[in-house]
């Protein structure tokens, strides 16, 4: 997995995506967005959720990549905006049931830990309301689809090659930051989002070539490590702020803290020498 190598020679690359292709795979996007919104009305368990906001990232970045004419368009742009929306309240209600997870982890049978998961399932539920709220208003909207018109070839290729490099160059950057500092909290999440942008964006393309298809894998695998040191901070911030109605959270702090600083670690041993310039590939 040499990324530095990887990026570099994706910046050099001139991608081959057609207007039609692109158009295609947008509606795709929308049609499986429109699928899975369904399935979530009916049953927003963990894995509609995590299935829900999946798609909604992958209709993002295809909607993020098209060229101005289609970016500009007001009743696209309000669905893809109105689903981002959607994101953000599912993501709270997931960061809930990582919250939940995580005590649970420790077995505690202390009536003021079930004091505050009480609290979190309370929390979840209220969240979980607003989010099907947002869902309902969006199933009642018009759905879109991205239509036939003209537009060249050349617009499309532009277009994406210059949303491809941008988080490229992003995530070249961030990794170099946050591979020294362990502290780099909103960088680190950062990069998270930034290789996701990136991954659903290459999928677009990733038939075309067999280095495609190796930077796609490891972009997933940084996402998901990177996924995981997120959670610990997202949890560790959670508790914090529990600490005054809840004394005990301090000992979770300091476990959830020992498995963060872990992670980071692994994360650091993987992946710092893989920033470097001048890596040669070795099979």
């Amino acid at each position: 997995m040499y990324l530095y190598y990887w990026f570099n020679k994706l910046s050099m690359k001139t991608y081959s995506i057609s207007s039609k292709q692109m158009i295609v795979q947008v509606n795709n996007n929308f049609e499986n967005f429109k699928n899975i919104l369904n399935l979530y009305l009916k049953n927003p368990n963990g894995k509609n959720i995590h299935d829900l906001r999946k798609s909604i990232r992958r209709l993002d970045s295809a909607y993020y990549s098209l060229p101005k004419k289609f970016r500009k368009n007001k009743p696209i742009k309000n669905y893809v905006n109105h689903s981002k929306d959607l994101f953000k309240s599912n993501s709270q209600v997931r960061d809930y049931d990582i919250f939940l997870e995580k005590i649970n982890s420790h077995n505690s049978t202390n009536n003021k830990n079930n004091n505050l998961k009480d609290q979190i399932e309370q929390n979840k539920k209220t969240q979980l309301e607003t989010a099907k709220k947002i869902a309902q208003n969006l199933e009642l909207s018009d759905f879109p689809q991205i239509g036939t018109a003209l537009i060249s070839d050349k617009k499309v290729q532009k277009r994406f090659n210059k949303v491809s490099d941008m988080f490229n160059d992003k995530i070249k950057k961030e990794l170099d930051i946050v591979i020294q500092d362990k502290n780099k909290i909103k960088k680190l999440h950062e990069l998270r989002k930034d290789c996701k942008k990136l991954r659903y964006l290459l999928e677009l393309i990733s038939d075309q070539d067999k280095d495609i298809e190796k930077t796609v894998k490891q972009l997933d695998d940084i996402q998901d490590i990177l996924g995981e040191i997120h959670d610990c901070d997202a949890t560790i911030m959670f508790l914090r702020q529990q600490k005054k109605q809840y004394p005990a959270v301090k000992n979770f702090i300091n476990n959830e803290s020992t498995i963060r600083n872990n992670k980071y670690e692994q994360f650091v041993n993987q992946y710092k020498n893989y920033t470097q310039p001048n890596i040669s590939i070795i099979n």
